[in-house]
């Protein structure tokens, strides 16, 4: 919601055609992941980093918003997703020591039309 700037309900209605098309429940890996690719996030490999005993480990979601403090981010943490946005990590609880396993860039250039035409054709089905 706050990487799309939309409410809950718009995300959720804009995972409902996906979920019904997959089959699985809206934060199934596979329903979030082309819901990401419809939205043209692009998917990354996060980096390691150097810890203070020379080992390399993934990085926290701390240590990931101190080196991208420009952007909007979506990042996958131990059963958990967690927005960066700005530098700043925007979740319902504390996760900031989580180790961070991949994220997506979050585009600028959202692809409003296809989620729009979506939420129509599920407000109509909705209506019968």
């Amino acid at each position: 919601m706050v990487a799309t700037g939309w409410s809950w309900e718009k995300v959720f209605n804009a995972l409902v055609p996906i979920c019904l098309k997959l089959m699985d429940v809206p934060n199934a890996d596979v329903v979030y992941k082309k819901f990401f690719e419809n939205m043209k996030w692009k998917p990354c490999v996060i980096e390691k980093v150097t810890d203070r005993f020379g080992q390399k480990r993934y990085p926290t979601v701390r240590q990931f918003a101190e080196m991208h403090p420009v952007g909007t981010y979506i990042l996958s943490v131990a059963g958990h997703m967690v927005c960066v946005k700005e530098g700043d990590w925007i979740d319902l609880w504390d996760c900031e020591g989580c180790k961070v396993r991949k994220y997506w860039v979050v585009s600028k250039d959202l692809d409003w039309k296809h989620y729009d035409k979506a939420l129509v054709k599920v407000k109509k089905h909705t209506k019968k």
